[in-house]
C-alpha cells in the first residue's frame, strides 16, 4: 500500500519541525517537502504534487487561503487541510469556500491530525464539532441577513399606518389620527398592498402579523 505524501506548508519552523517528528510515527505516511511561505508553497505542490498539502493561514508571500485557491484552478484532485490557529467565523467560512478539504485547530491533538490527514486523503472532508459548529453559526446568520434584505422596504409614515389598520382604523379614522387626508390614506393604503403584495385588508393584517412588521 503506498504511503500518503505530505507537503507541510508553515512560517514557524519549530511547528514544522514538531509535525515531521509526530507525522513520521505513522508508517503510512511520508513528508515529502515543506515551506515557510505561500510563493514557494505553490512553486513546490506544482512540482511535488502531495496527496495532503497541510497549510497554515497566515503565512509571508500569499496567505494559506490565496495558496488553496491558486491550487483549485488547476488540480482539484489534491487533499488541503488547513491546521491554523484562527477560530474566526469568516476565516473559517473563506478557507471552507476557498477549496479546503479539512480545517483543524492547532491546539489539536496529534491523533485526531493523523484521522483528519487519512479521512480526506480518502476522499472524505474533516471539519470536526467546533468547526462545524463555527461555520453553521455564520451560515444561519447569512441566511437571516438574506431574509431580512428580501422585506419590503415600507416608509416611516407607510408603517405608522399599517399599524394602525392593523388595530382596526378605517381610512378616516387613521386620516384623523395622522392629520392627513382621507385621499392620502387610501394612497398609502395601496402602496401598502402592493409593497407587500396583499390583496385586501385581511390579508394584509395576517401578513403584518406573521411577518412580525408591526413593533409595539
Amino acid at each position: 500500500m503506498s504511503k500518503i505524501k505530505i507537503f507541510i506548508a508553515d512560517d514557524h519552523a519549530i511547528l514544522r519541525d514538531g509535525l515531521k517528528l509526530v507525522l513520521k510515527t505513522d508508517n503510512s505516511i511520508e513528508i515529502i517537502g515543506e515551506a515557510d511561505d505561500g510563493l514557494k508553497t505553490l512553486d513546490s505542490v506544482e512540482k511535488l504534487n502531495p496527496d495532503v498539502l497541510l497549510i497554515d493561514i497566515n503565512m509571508p508571500g500569499l496567505s494559506g487561503i490565496e495558496v488553496t485557491r491558486k491550487i483549485r484552478l488547476k488540480n482539484n484532485r489534491m487533499k488541503i487541510l488547513f491546521l491554523t490557529m484562527y477560530e474566526q467565523e469568516d476565516i473559517i467560512v473563506e478557507a471552507m469556500l476557498s477549496g479546503a478539504n479539512g480545517y483543524l485547530f492547532k491546539m489539536a491533538d496529534m491523533d485526531e491530525l493523523i484521522v483528519a490527514i487519512k479521512k480526506i486523503n480518502s476522499g472524505e472532508d474533516y471539519f470536526n464539532e467546533k468547526v462545524s459548529k463555527i461555520a453553521l453559526k455564520s451560515l444561519q446568520q447569512t441566511v437571516h441577513r438574506a431574509q431580512e434584505i428580501k422585506k419590503p422596504h415600507l416608509t416611516t409614515r407607510e408603517l405608522e399606518i399599517l399599524k394602525l389598520i392593523v388595530k382596526g382604523l378605517t381610512s378616516q379614522q387613521i386620516a384623523d389620527s395622522l392629520f392627513i387626508s382621507y385621499f392620502t390614506v387610501g394612497k398609502h393604503r395601496k402602496n401598502i398592498l402592493e409593497k407587500l403584495g396583499q390583496k385586501n385588508t385581511a390579508e394584509l393584517v395576517h401578513f403584518a402579523l406573521k411577518e412580525g412588521l408591526i413593533k409595539d
